[in-house]
């Protein structure tokens, strides 16, 4: 009797192991250190309204996943008209898993809408980089909006798609705020995009091994819309290739129709350490206003002062030609943060030396985000 008492109560631990691990797995992984919503990826469980009487999970678990962030910053700077800017952004996303709402045979939905107020710092500076991936013209507008399925190793992306949710991207970079480190500057400032706050009509593809993962994709390389919502039908495009190869090394190619452009990078982005992370990236396009690229930088964390705070530091380096009337020649930044969670809140304090032919710039800013 005891025997059998025991064999049903390991019996009924095993089923709620094999449940629970079931249900851990469906849920999505949380992104310990992206320091925007706007960066690919970006996900927090903890958030201001809770779990809703753990509805939200519920949803989750039937497939739904919806978020909203907003976020609230003030930049300062030496030297220029308006010594200090403040800007925000407000960012709602759904996510619908077909496969659990509809048909095993079917992918996800996603669609993001984007509410952006307030002004930034590179207006004033006119650098390359972008001071704040946040900053953009002030508009409610559609961001992405797109439908992606998955057989077995291969996964086909279509809809209205932005370059940097994708490509040209280095996981250990994502806590800094200046917009290089998202996509490099060689891509955003070159063709102008799609990238954040812009979407494009597209098709990508990712095939995926464990030794080799290559993606490719092409976009309307005009990308002409009203609050994000295309005008025109595609007549020109962007079109970009990426092979990934030990899920450290990246190498590739991107051509722009418009300017007649190419661009070749590689990515070096890797764990070297027991919570130390390092990124290093290089571009070259030839005969465009910024015609060589390098970045690198590392990330610390999670730990060690608290257990979910992140340390990272940056330099970016940019060799530009962009006319007459425009400053050129080598631009350079330099950027270390530190990101402090609380919950569903993250403050980060922020420190940017901007080095251009014609001055330097010492920056200040903090970011205060909430996952409501």
């Amino acid at each position: 009797m005891i025997r059998r008492s025991s064999l049903v109560v390991v019996s009924l631990g095993l089923v709620a192991t094999l449940v629970g691990t079931a249900a851990a797995e469906h849920r999505r992984p949380e992104d310990p250190c992206a320091c925007s919503a706007a960066k690919p990826g970006f996900f927090r469980r903890a958030k201001l309204t809770g779990d809703w009487g753990e509805h939200r999970d519920h949803f989750e678990e039937d497939g739904v996943l919806v978020q909203a962030t907003y976020s609230l910053e003030a930049f300062a700077a030496n030297g220029v008209p308006r010594p200090v800017t403040v800007g925000g952004l407000f960012v709602a996303s759904v996510d619908l898993d077909l496969s659990e709402l509809v048909s095993s045979a079917l992918g996800v939905v996603h669609a993001s809408g984007l509410a952006i107020h307030g002004n930034g710092l590179t207006a004033e500076l006119n650098d390359v980089y972008g001071v704040s991936g946040n900053t953009a013209p002030q508009d409610v507008r559609l961001f992405e909006a797109w439908y992606e399925h998955t057989l077995a190793n291969a996964t086909v992306r279509a809809g209205l798609l932005s370059a940097d949710q994708e490509f040209v991207l280095a996981g250990h970079a994502t806590a800094l705020l200046n917009a290089t480190f998202g996509i490099i500057s060689q891509v955003s400032y070159n063709v102008l995009g799609p990238v954040y706050p812009v979407a494009a009509p597209g098709a990508s593809a990712r095939l995926e091994s464990d030794l080799l993962t290559a993606r490719a994709a092409i976009y309307d390389g005009d990308q002409h819309n009203v609050h994000g919502v295309p005008t025109t039908r595609p007549h020109t495009f962007l079109a970009i290739g990426e092979l990934e190869l030990w899920k450290s090394l990246k190498l590739g190619y991107w051509h722009h129709s418009v300017t007649a452009s190419d661009g070749y990078y590689a990515i070096l982005d890797r764990q070297v350490a027991y919570r130390v992370g390092a990124f290093a990236r290089v571009g070259y396009s030839p005969d465009q206003a910024i015609s060589q690229y390098i970045d690198c930088g590392i990330r610390i964390g999670p730990g060690p002062l608290r257990p979910k705070d992140f340390v990272g530091v940056g330099v970016a380096f940019a060799r530009t030609d962009r006319g007459p009337d425009q400053p050129s020649g080598a631009e350079s930044v330099f950027e270390a943060t530190y990101q402090a969670q609380f919950g569903w809140l993250t403050i980060q304090p922020d420190v940017q030396l901007l080095l251009q032919r014609d001055r330097t710039t010492a920056i200040g800013a903090v970011r205060a985000t909430v996952v409501l």
